[in-house]
């Protein structure tokens, strides 16, 4: 089955190669420097070639995307890496990108969504929170466009918010529990890749149906929870996992309920 990987870029690729020398130490808001570099082929090359030397070790990106689709058809699989609209992030993003290419990885570049998102740097505070939060507000927006996008080319679609920062890893996150796809991470306590478990679960066809009905009873028992079990058996046993209803399937205390979660689904969908 064909692979599609959202993938969160961090800083974690060049602070490494600082800390090995192959850049000087310089601070991450020097635009100028680090535009320089991202201008310089060379260079670039010089961080590709450094990524290449130990990927796992050089990029937390890395570490989990290839530790994840290790022995997989690299030509079933394919990457779209995003970041912030700052040259040193820029610089990692580009040296993933020709790393994953040279791999034989193909990458996303859609033209209707850049792969980049704004970083409020220059302007007021005031102003700068303001045009962060539409920021990510936006973000959100383009990364369900593209999984939504790929699910229906038949792409099994993954979230890798590993790099980036914190607002980002969570509207990554976020997007990933919203759009029912696979979220990895590193854990690093265990220093192994995790899978995030099903967060929540968007509710449709007979499920929304079994929903509304116990939406205006709250609680059904025995006989009637008999009847709504034969023919919602498989939709209350995945409402169930989501925590949108529940049930004491007990003999003599047969109760199915909806929830508070459940209930606040179909409040927002009226």
């Amino acid at each position: 089955m064909k692979e599609f990987h959202i993938i969160s870029t961090g800083n974690s690729l060049l602070t490494n190669a600082q800390k090995a020398g192959v850049f000087p130490e310089r601070k991450t808001s020097e635009e100028d420097y680090w535009r320089s570099l991202l201008e310089n082929p060379q260079e670039i090359n010089r961080l590709v070639e450094f990524l290449k030397s130990a990927p796992y070790k050089h990029s937390a990106e890395m570490n989990t995307f290839l530790r994840i689709t290790q022995g997989k058809p690299k030509e079933l699989i394919e990457v779209y890496l995003f970041g912030t609209k700052t040259a040193s992030n820029e610089l990692c993003r580009v040296a993933i990108e020709k790393f994953l290419k040279d791999s034989g990885y193909s990458i996303y570049t859609p033209y209707e969504i850049s792969g980049y998102f704004w970083e409020a740097k220059y302007y007021d505070p005031s102003y700068a929170l303001d045009r962060f939060k539409l920021g990510i507000s936006e973000l959100v927006d383009r990364l369900i466009y593209i999984a939504k996008k790929k699910q229906k080319e038949n792409y099994k679609v993954f979230f890798n918010p590993t790099g980036g920062l914190k607002a980002h890893v969570i509207a990554t996150a976020l997007v990933g529990i919203i759009t029912d796809c696979e979220i990895y991470y590193m854990n690093e306590e265990f220093h192994e890749v995790v899978f995030l478990p099903k967060l929540f679960y968007i509710p449709k066809g007979k499920e929304l149906e079994l929903l509304k009905k116990l939406s205006s009873k709250r609680v059904v028992r025995y006989e009637e929870y008999e009847i709504l079990e034969k023919e919602y058996s498989e939709e209350i046993e995945r409402l169930e996992i989501y925590g949108l209803i529940g049930r004491l399937p007990d003999e003599f205390q047969k109760t199915l309920w909806i929830t508070n979660k459940g209930l606040l689904f179909i409040h927002e969908q009226s």
